[in-house]
């Protein structure tokens, strides 16, 4: 007797392997199949439409600007230190560090120091997608903003301009067109810099993207859910407070007989003025407050849902924005994955650092401010920029955990106090002993439970990286 067919190809042959998803259906939405690059998907309108919403949730939503806050602060703080051996010259380069990172050194406005503007840079590439500094040839930097960069008014066919970057044919960075604000929401023609000069900065997802995204972008339209449903919930809220007083009688004649003038029955007047109201009800009568639990249970529950996948698209634990959701150990947990979250993220800012560092210690040797030692060159220069640690939760458990790591060669003292303080460990050993002298020139005995710090002994550890020389192209345009 013959089998009966199924008119579904996929699930007619049970041997044979497919992808559900491949398969369109009437059941779900099925997105368009002709697949584009991020940049033809986000045309200029659009990008200009997500940054604006996204812009407008930092400015006036609480959670997303507290995210957004919450994120700068683990991932934008660093600090500077050099390793190139040399004690002398590592206090050089830390004093001409200090020294450029003040704002009127740094900043063409001098407004910023050197970390505000890292942190501003996160901040615009979070929220924008991403942000451009300009090399200047007074060795200060220019930041603009990713709406400035636009493709000039008249494009020749044969330049590959996308939305306002010119590519080569391996999609590499060429020049940059660059816009100024005519202070009436509409834009100006500035001038084309070329590549070099400039440190573009942004989130990416695939291989093709020149622009980058705002990691918000998942995101935007549950946080505008969620702050109008807020605006909502508090309206409804403010109207239950304006409560109603209902009085009623047990009687079949109901109010009709009920006369103000009524010396019997009587009609109660009552004033909800200051202090509490007593009301002198007549046998039968009754009287209710009108009142509308708001909001309700559910309301909550679904937006604290909505608010943890909102947080998702920065990789913000929900315990972060609620303590009281976890115990110490389930917080504990979400920092470490958090923690893990934020290391890509630091790196590119610090890439972003050396480029900077070595383009300014480039022109402080070819000015004569830092004169390197015979032999040495730019290329021998090692430095680090250092992310801020994560102090102990619980001080006396991690701390012995610590102690007992390094004693069983698990970690080392360097890892440790970069992970906790952010700083070198030969910098702890050398305020430890200038401590110890100072105590013992002043007779004072130090406390013998302190193991003796002998500094020679400390064999520091090899790290650093090599800087990326980079000089500004000398156009007469991009002076300041």
């Amino acid at each position: 007797m013959p089998q009966p067919t199924l008119n579904n190809s996929a699930k007619a042959d049970p041997t044979k392997l497919d992808y559900d998803a491949a398969n369109t259906s009437t059941k779900r939405y099925s997105p368009p199949t002709r697949l584009k690059s991020t940049d033809q998907i986000l045309t200029p309108t659009k990008r200009k439409q997500l940054i604006s919403n996204a812009r407008d949730l930092q400015q006036n939503f609480t959670a997303a600007a507290w995210a957004i806050s919450l994120h700068l602060d683990y991932v934008s703080r660093f600090t500077f230190e050099p390793q190139t051996g040399d004690e002398g010259l590592d206090r050089d380069l830390q004093a001409l560090m200090d020294w450029y990172q003040r704002p009127e050194n740094c900043d063409v406005s001098g407004r910023h120091t050197l970390s505000r503007m890292i942190r501003m840079c996160e901040e615009r590439r979070t929220v924008d997608g991403d942000v451009f500094l300009i090399k200047l040839r007074n060795g200060k930097l220019q930041p603009i903003e990713a709406d400035r960069i636009k493709n000039p008014d008249k494009v020749l066919e044969a330049d590959r301009w996308i939305h306002g970057i010119r590519v080569s044919d391996g999609g590499r960075p060429e020049r940059y067109a660059v816009w100024r604000r005519d202070g009436s929401g509409g834009y100006d023609y500035e001038r084309s810099i070329a590549a070099r000069n400039v440190y573009q900065l942004g989130y990416y997802d695939r291989f093709d993207q020149i622009r980058g995204v705002s990691p918000l972008a998942p995101a935007i339209n549950t946080f505008r859910d969620l702050y109008e449903s807020y605006d909502y919930a508090l309206a409804k809220l403010k109207v239950s407070q304006m409560f109603g007083l209902v009085l009623s009688r047990e009687s079949s004649d109901g109010w009709g007989d009920v006369t103000k003038d009524d010396s019997v029955t009587g009609g109660y007047k009552v004033d909800f003025g200051k202090g509490p109201v007593m009301l002198d009800l007549d046998p039968g009568d009754h009287a209710e407050i009108l009142e509308s639990k708001n909001p309700s249970n559910e309301f909550q529950t679904f937006s604290e849902q909505m608010t943890a996948l909102a947080l998702k698209s920065l990789s913000i634990p929900m315990s972060f924005f609620d303590t009281s959701r976890t115990n110490f150990f389930g917080s504990r947990a979400g920092h470490i994955l958090y923690e893990k979250a934020c290391k890509t993220r630091r790196a590119d800012l610090i890439h972003l650092l050396d480029r900077i560092t070595g383009f300014r210690m480039k022109m402080f040797i070819n000015d004569g401010t830092l004169r390197l030692p015979s032999g040495m060159s730019l290329t021998d220069l090692n430095w680090e920029w250092m992310p801020d640690g994560t102090p102990w939760w619980n001080p006396q458990q991690e701390i012995n955990a610590d102690i007992a790591a390094i004693n069983a060669g698990l970690k080392t003292r360097t890892q440790i106090v970069r992970e906790r303080h952010g700083k070198e460990f030969r910098d702890v050993i050398d305020t430890l002993a200038a401590e110890q002298e100072y105590m013992n020139s002043r007779g004072v005995i130090p406390d013998m439970s302190i193991a003796e710090i002998v500094p020679d002994e400390v064999e520091p550890p090899v790290s650093g990286r090599r800087p990326e020389t980079e000089e500004p192209e000398q156009d007469q345009e991009e002076e300041v």
